[in-house]
Order: structure tokens, then sequence, then C-alpha cells
């Protein structure tokens, strides 16, 4: 008997509740869901001295690695997280995107607080205040619009490089849970993805970053032990995606030096993964000069992978260019090469590389689990 995909996602979900998640305890009802950005999952295997990432392993859920959304990016998998849902089902589809509805663009380093961008599906802590629980969510992506109508109980906008201390996070979430008795909170670190980017994932500089997210971790386990709250919270601790190595000088290929500019009439992003808006009736030019492009494959939207579920929103542009590991295809290089970075994400979610981590802890999960792997658009259920 073949399943199809629907049928076989659900028994895979079964499955993997009846592993994770403890029918005996019952389920507390609080949550502290953990993001800790760029963290890819073999992070807590290459680095050493990662004694709260063990702690958490020891008496808790490990999961290997999350088969993330593509495009393996922040916005559309925070998002993905949050609501359970595709990038083409919530229209988060890529941190830099264009509306042709409304011909506006939303970009990642002045993220939109309107709520026209997120509202295409409805993230957990709207949920749970319509349901007249308390949410609070501190710098995730999206928390700090309003949303169908409503917003979190209490929340801290997300800033592009802001300058919210770890310590501060760590302390303004757990005073949440028990001080206001918060029954969600969603905790946005923005490390270890601005090491990874600026030094690499294989650098020394990345893996001392990395120990000092351990560290935050202690701080968060410490802190709900302290406040006797170990045994009521059920923590979380993921990311949106991994990092690999990139050689901009070497591996860079200049959009405009291979696709006539006058055929092209906007590229909201691009970078691993390029999306293009062709001049009315020059998609096929545009498509032909792709084509002739090593390094890169380009889809037209109608043609897009299926695994990829990313061709059924109005903000996925005509055509999509995938570049390999490694490879950017920039629309600005001079942008990029000021950037300087010396690692990227974004590539196509089944490298390992782009895959990031899963841990929990809690009441309602079995001490000691294991599962080789868990989707991105499964750890919904798991806030619920």
């Amino acid at each position: 008997m073949i399943l199809n995909a629907s049928v076989s996602r659900l028994c895979h979900l079964v499955l993997l509740f009846l592993l994770l998640w403890d029918g005996v305890a019952g389920y507390s009802g609080k949550v502290l869901l953990v993001s800790m950005d760029g963290f890819r999952w073999d992070y807590v295997n290459k680095v050493s001295g990662l004694g709260n990432f063990t702690r958490l392993r020891t008496s808790g859920v490990t999961v290997d690695y999350v088969n993330n959304a593509f495009p393996t990016v922040t916005f559309p998998n925070h998002y993905t997280i949050v609501t359970g849902l595709y990038d083409e089902s919530h229209g988060v589809v890529a941190n830099n995107m264009y509306d042709p509805d409304t011909d506006t663009d939303f970009r990642l380093t002045n993220a939109s607080t309107d709520g026209v961008w997120w509202d295409g599906a409805e993230p957990v802590w709207i949920t749970a205040v319509r349901n007249g629980l308390k949410a609070g969510t501190i710098q995730w992506p999206g928390c700090d619009a309003e949303i169908r109508g409503y917003r979190p109980t209490q929340w801290r906008p997300y800033e592009f490089a802001g300058n919210m201390t770890s310590t501060h996070r760590v302390t303004l979430a757990l005073d949440w849970l028990h001080e206001q008795h918060m029954d969600f909170v969603a905790l946005y670190f923005d490390e270890p993805d601005t090491t990874g980017h600026k030094y690499g994932p294989d650098s020394p500089q990345l893996a001392n970053k990395v120990r000092e997210m351990d560290g935050v971790l202690g701080l968060i386990l410490d802190g709900l032990h302290a406040r006797n709250l170990s045994d009521v919270v059920n923590i979380i601790v993921t990311s949106d995606h991994g990092m690999t190595n990139i050689d901009m000088k070497n591996k860079m290929i200049d959009l405009y030096s291979v696709v006539s500019r006058s055929l092209i009439a906007r590229v909201p992003d691009s970078g691993p993964v390029t999306a293009i808006l062709p001049v009315a009736g020059q998609e096929d030019e545009v498509m032909t000069a792709l084509e002739k492009v090593d390094h890169v494959t380009a889809y037209r939207k109608s043609d897009v992978p299926e695994r990829y579920h990313y061709k059924d929103h109005r903000r996925i542009m005509p055509i999509i260019v995938v570049a390999e590991e490694g490879w950017e295809l920039a629309a600005n290089v001079e942008e990029f090469l000021e950037w300087g970075a010396k690692g990227d994400h974004g590539y196509d979610n089944q490298l390992p590389s782009m895959k990031p981590i899963f841990f929990a802890r809690g009441p309602d999960f079995r001490q000691g689990a294991h599962s080789t792997s868990i989707g991105s658009v499964d750890i919904y259920p798991l806030l619920c």
C-alpha cells in the first residue's frame, strides 16, 4: 500500500509523539520555546565543553536534526516553527520579499510590523491569547506585529542586530513565566548565526560563540530550577537553519553578468536563493539565460520541486534560482563583497549543513528519548 504524502506525514507525526511525549505525566500547558539562530545540528558534537547541552540531552529529548523549511533562512523558518505551516501556506516566503498585490517590499533589516505580512497564518502566541492564555515573545520574528487583531500579552520587538543582551532576554523570559504566570514564552537569540556568517562554521570564533550559547542555556536551566519551574515548564531549544562555508571572491556569480538587466523587473532577494520577477513577456528569455549558468538551478514557479513546498503563494516570484552549496548568485555584488561573509545559509534544505538542532525537556517529555529527525512543521503541535 502506498500512502499519500499527508497520510504518511500524519503517521510519522503520531510515531514521533509516541516516542517523545510522556503521556503519563499529563500536559502542564507551560512552554518556553527557545531559538538560537543558525545553530547547526552538529555543533553540539563538534564543539567541546558544552556541559549544559549535555544536561539537556540526558534529562530530556534529543533529536539529531531538524528537517527545516525551504529556503533555509530566518524569517520563513521561524514562522514555520510557530504556525506548523510551510512558507507557501503562511506567506513569509523569504527574509526579503515583494508582494505584487500591494506593490510593497519587506526587508529583513527593517522588518515590517504591518500584520499584512504575517496574517496568512496564526502563530501560537495569538492562538494562546485568543483562548484566554498569557503569551510573551522576545524578539521572535513577527512577534511585534498585530496579527488578525491580536498581539501577545507582552512582547519585545525583533531588532536586526539589536543590543538586548542574552542575560536580559533570559531574565525577562523567566520573570514572565514565574511572576506573570505566562503560559507560553518564545525567546529568540541571533547567535551563533551572526558569528557563523562573519567567520564561517568551522572557525574558532564560531566554536567560542557556541560555548557562549551553552552558557546562555545554563542560565535558562538554572533559572528554571531556582524558580521551581523545572517540573512545570516544557522547554524546547531549536533553531531555524545551519550554516556552510562560502567564498565570496571565487564563488560569486553576478546576476546581471548572465542575464540582461533589461529583462528583469525586480529581484526581491538574492544569494543562495534568488527570486526574480521578469519584465512582462520576458520569462522565457530569462530562463534561457539562467539555464546556461553553472552552479545554479533555475525553476519556473510552477516547476519548483514539490519537496520544497514553495510554489503556491503570490509572494513567490515567477523564477526561483537555487545555488549549489557554497555559491552565491547576487543581484548586488558590491553589497555582498562589502558584507564579506565567510558563512551563509538558504540553500537546499536536504543539505546536512542546513539542518538545525532540536532538544526538549520538561514534565511532558520522555527523559532520555531520542529520534533521528523532526520536521520544522512538526514542532508546532508540541507547543499547543
